[in-house]
């Protein structure tokens, strides 16, 4: 089936489309376009759109009341990764360098394969179970706060507590993570963007349905 942007799937019982369950939040998701760190749309996400398990959603809606009592808002990169994605990550990073913009603009200071060996991606992702979510804090406009690099960016200036940023970039940093920690996530100290659920609803399952529009079985 085809819906308005793209194919439609059915999906498993615990995952939402954040778009229906969290309205209030901002989505950019990232993979489903060709503006990321491989360049080309990656594989799995069929469409525009952010999935999430529902445990995750729940507490998603919280983050964002408290980012609006602050005046802001949230906006997600990515939610749910099949693992279908995961391994295509790693494909990847087999291949020769082929682009030149792009790592200079994603991963300047290192070689594919050491994007693997120093943690910034990962050979399983709690991201494919449903547990975790990429995102930042945003204007009522949309205009993104300044966390001193972009989401992606895979370089010791993007750990949550880097010196190397400007002391703003570092405030709006902490406010996204007291944000997150008050609404019942974790942050990953090497990617201030990335956020995991403290308690998982699927702490041993690894999911592979694409990110698509949505129809229940």
């Amino acid at each position: 089936m085809i819906g308005e942007n793209g194919p439609m799937t059915s999906i498993h019982p615990g995952f939402v489309s954040v778009s229906e369950s969290c309205p209030g939040i901002r989505l950019a998701a990232s993979y489903a376009t060709s503006d990321n760190f491989t360049g080309v749309v990656v594989p799995g996400y069929t469409a525009q759109v952010v999935l999430v398990s529902r445990a995750l959603a729940q507490m998603l809606s919280l983050a964002q009341r408290e980012a609006e009592a602050l005046g802001l808002g949230l906006k997600i990169f990515d939610g749910y990764r099949p693992v279908k994605a995961v391994t295509f990550f790693q494909e990847w990073a087999q291949r020769p360098e082929d682009n030149l913009r792009l790592k200079e603009r994603f991963y300047p200071e290192y070689t594919r394969s050491e994007l693997f060996e120093r943690g910034f991606i990962s050979t399983r992702s709690s991201h494919s179970r449903g547990a975790a979510v990429d995102l930042t804090l945003v204007m009522p406009s949309g205009v993104e706060l300044d966390m001193g690099t972009e989401f992606d960016y895979f370089h010791e200036r993007s750990f949550t507590d880097s010196p190397l940023i400007s002391s703003s970039a570092r405030d709006n940093r902490r406010q996204l993570e007291e944000v997150m920690v008050k609404a019942g996530f974790r942050n990953y100290s090497q990617e201030w963007w990335h956020f995991s659920l403290r308690a998982e609803p699927f702490p041993e399952q690894y999911f592979d349905f694409d990110v698509a529009e949505t129809i229940r079985s």
